[in-house]
């Protein structure tokens, strides 16, 4: 290939790679469902995206070092603090005697429905399709958000079989390919290699965090991807993807240690660097598979997939889930959960076309046969798993639900006056006479942490769409709306009116998000309360001239919610709601005023 081809090749697999999970997030899909399709048409329209092409003997090398990176974070988010006993029991048995049911089963289904492919090959395939992976079961947790255990489970689950079933895989292409047979001392070496450079690196890394911590807390992100990429080089050069134990060992080991919290800083490498190389890898392995081939064995790639799928799984996880402390419609979500991931793409492209080489039968069809499962896996988990969650209640809301930060009286008229329109309401709240008042009005309130550890503060803001700051303190406001804006998105947080002139801090002079408009500060909005204001609910229908109303949020059907921010006019339609600032007026009652006996803050007008 020519400098331009590669150049135009690398732009465009980073233009696809983010460009179709920026478009997943706008149509509200798994990123995943977008990036094999996106790549494999790629790879048909241009050779220019073609991984052997584009990268040569580079590829499988950055294959290697990009899955030990994400797999490094992938053990950072596995908290042993979250995991029941019952469910440890779970996942060992799952990777275990999951793994090996898995294994013999695809391996024997390939054997019986593809004449004259050679048996060694079958039990490889087998052995490729035991990974899941985190870079698609972790996606689609997020998008999902199970049940705590489910979501336990499955993450662990994803991410231990993905170095487990690579060692499996080749173990069985060393044996074939070299004619000495099975030699299961071979995994085992791997595992212990893995398991040892990872036992080494994980004090080193936490060693040399510690003083980058206190000397240079930007150069974290950096100094933590040396350390794990000289680690999985270490391992993999000893012993063929021993990289992969030792970059999950190596995350768990980071991610459970209480020494230094510096979670959040490593937060980066999902936001950013793990995120572009799970695009990249998933468009270059579709890329690299050819129609001809995919056609060639499709009919019984099919009945495979549906073995595998309403067969096999479900039989592994009846066996490990048994008297564990999963419910009946948990366990037949996590049966209908096991998406294969880019470590099963990455080691078919390299064991396949290494034994076809060798004249072995049937070698040629282990890329495609993995790819239409991994394609198709990704797809039907990914477009289903979310309604069948909600099918079986194991599914988080999905809907908007809102925190609000402070407690206090007013505080908690807008979180009931969201609650009654159907807006789900999560309150953090310091004092613990607020808290308690909070909870004596039913309302959903604790006392919240912010800026915590990573697994924390995902379990914190869990199903958290949108973010309220209404505490007394301006300053706090400032800097917990600027930290969540990264978390939920810069329209999504928003925070009373600094006063102009008393915050320690000066306010950003270009802020957006300022709920009503800069006249509402905390000690206005006190003295208007003082003064009778009180939040009510209203139709459009009666809202209108002679009301001194300051409106504050539309929701719409669905518990859809607008937040009227920067002095924005509301733009309501039939069927909405909108919750107003209702100020007490002289000289006559305001018609929306609670009688005696009436919940505070419901709108008597809307009859």
């Amino acid at each position: 290939m020519s400098t331009n081809q590669i150049l135009f090749g690398l732009g465009l697999v980073l233009t696809l790679a983010v460009g179709s999970q920026l478009v997943a997030r706008s149509l509200r899909i798994p990123a995943l469902v977008l990036l094999l399709p996106v790549g494999f048409v790629a790879g048909i329209a241009t050779d220019d995206v073609h991984p052997d092409e584009l990268l040569g003997a580079l590829y499988q090398p950055f294959v290697s070092i990009a899955v030990g990176i994400i797999l490094f974070e992938a053990g950072l988010r596995l908290s042993f603090g979250e995991v029941r006993p019952g469910i440890r029991k779970a996942v060992v048995r799952l990777v275990l005697a999951g793994g090996l049911i898995t294994w013999l089963a695809v391996a024997a289904t390939v054997a019986v429905l593809y004449d004259g492919i050679d048996r060694s090959v079958a039990v490889l395939i087998g052995a490729i399709l035991v990974v899941s992976g985190p870079t698609v079961v972790l996606p689609l947790l997020a998008f999902i958000r199970p049940t705590r255990d489910v979501r336990s489970l499955l993450k662990w689950e994803g991410t231990l079989i993905d170095p487990v079933g690579a060692l499996l895989g080749v173990l069985v292409f060393q044996s074939v390919s070299s004619g000495k047979g099975w030699q299961p001392g071979e995994m085992l070496l791997a595992l212990g290699i893995g398991a040892l450079v990872g036992l080494v690196g994980a004090p080193a890394l936490l060693l040399l965090l510690r003083e980058v911590q206190r000397s240079a807390p930007r150069m974290i992100v950096p100094a933590t991807l040396m350390v794990v990429v000289a680690a999985v080089v270490a391992a993999d050069l000893l012993n063929d993807d021993a990289g992969l134990m030792t970059a999950v060992l190596m995350g768990i080991a980071v991610g459970n240690q209480r020494r230094i919290d510096i979670s959040l800083s490593l937060f980066e490498f999902q936001e950013t660097l793990v995120q572009l190389l799970i695009g990249v890898l998933f468009v270059l392995v579709a890329a690299s598979v050819s129609p001809q081939d995919v056609r060639s064995v499709m009919p019984e790639a099919l009945v495979l997939l549906a073995v595998m799928i309403l067969l096999i799984r479900p039989a592994s996880v009846a066996l490990a889930t048994l008297r564990s402390p999963l419910a009946w419609p948990e366990r037949a979500f996590v049966a209908w959960m096991a998406p294969r991931g880019i470590v099963a793409g990455a080691t078919a492209s390299a064991f396949g076309p290494k034994l076809a080489q060798e004249g072995i039968a049937g070698a040629d069809k282990v890329l495609p046969i993995v790819f239409i499962a991994i394609f198709s896996t990704v797809v039907i988990y990914g477009l289903t798993a979310s309604p069948g969650a909600r099918i079986l209640g194991v599914a988080g809301s999905g809907g908007t639900q809102v925190l609000i930060v402070g407690g206090h009286a007013w505080a908690r008229e807008i979180a009931e006056a969201l609650e009654r329109s159907g807006v789900a309401v999560r309150m953090w709240v310091g004092p613990a006479d607020h808290r308690t008042a909070a909870q004596g009005a039913g309302l959903h309130a604790d006392r919240g942490r912010i800026m915590v550890d990573a697994v924390s503060r995902e379990a914190e803001l869990e199903e958290v769409t949108d973010a309220l700051f209404l505490t007394e303190s301006d300053d706090f406001n400032t800097l917990g709306a600027a930290d969540l804006r990264d978390e939920l998105g810069h329209e999504h947080v928003f925070r009373i009116a600094p006063h102009p002139e008393e915050p320690h801090l000066v306010p950003p002079s270009r802020e957006a998000g300022i709920l009503g408009d800069r006249s509402l500060t905390f000690e206005e909005l006190d003295r208007q309360f003082a003064a009778g204001a009180r939040i009510v609910t209203r139709t459009p229908e009666t809202t209108g001239a002679g009301r001194t109303d300051t409106p504050l949020f539309v929701v719409r059907s669905g518990g859809r919610l607008s937040v009227l921010a920067d002095g924005h006019a509301p733009d309501t339609r039939a069927g909405d709601t909108l919750i107003v600032l209702a100020a007490e007026r002289e000289g006559a009652p305001d018609p929306a005023a609670p009688a005696a006996g009436d919940p505070v803050g419901v709108d008597r007008t809307r009859g």
